[in-house]
């Protein structure tokens, strides 16, 4: 068995772990607009979940460049409020701060 290694650059926040079916059922019937996934990443002893609005992998050896005025006001606040209303879905109310991150995941 071999191992994979990815790294993925998104906005959003982590959640509690939860299982794939879950959040399919949680997140289908979104409004359309901004769309809302999921990410899980970690090795096989940390499974972390994700709630993204934008996620795009990251090769070893490549970069991204995020800077304030690539994405405006209104949009960055419309992304917040679907990753809140994600969330309320899943019955997550607290902690719900996104941000961009970046999460290395092993598989």
């Amino acid at each position: 068995m071999g191992m994979y290694h990815s790294t993925y650059f998104a906005y959003g926040f982590q959640i509690p772990a939860t299982d794939s079916e879950a959040l399919e059922e949680a997140l289908k019937g979104q409004p359309d607009g901004t769309h809302v996934g999921y990410l899980h990443a970690g090795d096989y002893d940390r499974d972390m979940t994700f709630l993204t609005t934008k996620c795009v992998e990251v090769n070893l050896g490549d970069h991204r460049k995020v800077k304030p005025e690539s994405f405006t006001a209104p949009e960055i606040e419309a992304w917040n409020t679907a990753l809140r209303e994600a969330a309320a879905r899943l019955g997550v109310h607290e902690g719900i701060e996104p941000g961009w991150f970046v999460v290395p995941d092993l598989s």
